[in-house]
């Protein structure tokens, strides 16, 4: 179990931000702001795992780390978007989600990047392809 929760935190803190920014793994070395919110996840996922009795401080090897890549790297998130396809953010930040409503523990980021992703693929499902639409006329909300 602390093995699969190693991985989900890797998926979670490092897939997402890197997909909602569209900029390969080394952005994760070179911005501030990257790591911050990679952190942030983290700890919402960590708090989660703390809640269901999981001790994630015992996983060990790759999963704990990842694996070295060059800085240009995507993982699968960024991936899926890149191609057009829909992601796993429902087994991702979705489920993470549904854990910390249930648990009482607020999850901002993870909602933030749940919502993001899904406003992502919609785009890439073209929902926002507004050419030839010139006529139409629309507010901010």
């Amino acid at each position: 179990m602390v093995d699969l929760w190693s991985k989900f935190r890797l998926n979670v803190c490092n897939n997402l931000p890197q997909a909602i920014l569209g900029a390969g793994v080394g952005c994760y070395r070179d911005s501030e702001h990257m790591r911050i919110i990679s952190d942030a996840l983290k700890s919402e996922l960590e708090a989660v795992a703390t809640a269901k009795g999981i001790d994630l401080s015992l996983a060990e090897g790759p999963s704990v780390h990842g694996s070295a890549v060059p800085p240009s790297a995507r993982y699968s998130t960024p991936q899926d978007l890149d191609s057009g396809r829909h992601t796993e953010i429902d087994m991702f930040s979705g489920a993470l989600v549904r854990m910390g409503r249930e648990l009482g523990i607020p999850m901002p980021y993870n909602e933030f990047a749940y919502h993001m992703i899904k406003a992502l693929e919609e785009k890439n499902d073209g929902l926002f392809d507004y050419e030839g639409r010139e006529n139409e006329r629309t507010c901010a909300r």
